[in-house]
């Protein structure tokens, strides 16, 4: 009777090699290998809320439930690729979220976000960009270039005096000089 038992829970959960991973539908689906010989297609993998991830399979694992004890109703957790680009080290209660290039997300200690990116950072609003970074150039509405030049599609104010629509008091004509910029 125990091994019966033994052996009804010992199938509960395994451990899959993923083959392939298909996530262009509804739910992502893997191929994997869970014991010599049985290749399962079309497992679903359970991704919690608000993370989605698409994990390089040469070299994935991932681990498979057997839902109500069927073999044929399996689902899986999402696969892990430790082999690729996998952020350690870190402190307790820091967190970091990364991609097989190593870019990532790393929440240090509760003082600092840092973001590490390959080529580029983009924030959008509203399907809009309103930021975008490179090594050589920051992207705003005000467009500031790593060279020293900000160069603004609009008009530039400092304090109340507009960079477009100022005066100058004591104009001179020829090569004399006038007084500050007014308001």
């Amino acid at each position: 009777m125990l091994t019966g038992l033994h052996m009804a829970l010992r199938t509960l959960f395994s451990r899959g090699v993923v083959s392939s991973i298909d996530d262009t539908g509804g739910d992502q689906v893997v191929t994997l290998d869970t014991y010599f010989g049985t290749t399962r297609s079309g497992v679903p993998v359970h991704h919690p809320f608000g993370l989605a991830a698409h994990a390089p399979h040469d070299g994935a694992i991932t681990h498979v439930i057997a839902n109500g004890s069927d073999p044929a109703d399996l689902v899986a957790l999402p696969p892990a690729n430790p082999s690729v680009a996998r952020m350690g080290n870190l402190a307790e209660g820091e967190t970091c979220l990364y991609d097989a290039m190593g870019q990532k997300i790393y929440l240090v200690g509760g003082t600092i976000v840092r973001i590490d990116c390959a080529s580029e950072l983009q924030v959008c609003i509203g399907g809009t960009t309103v930021l975008d970074v490179t090594k050589d150039r920051i992207y705003t509405p005000l467009d500031i270039q790593t060279d020293g030049k900000i160069t603004a599609k609009g008009d530039v104010i400092a304090g109340t005096v507009s960079l477009l629509n100022h005066v100058h008091k004591g104009v001179q004509p020829g090569s004399g000089t006038s007084g500050a910029p007014q308001q």
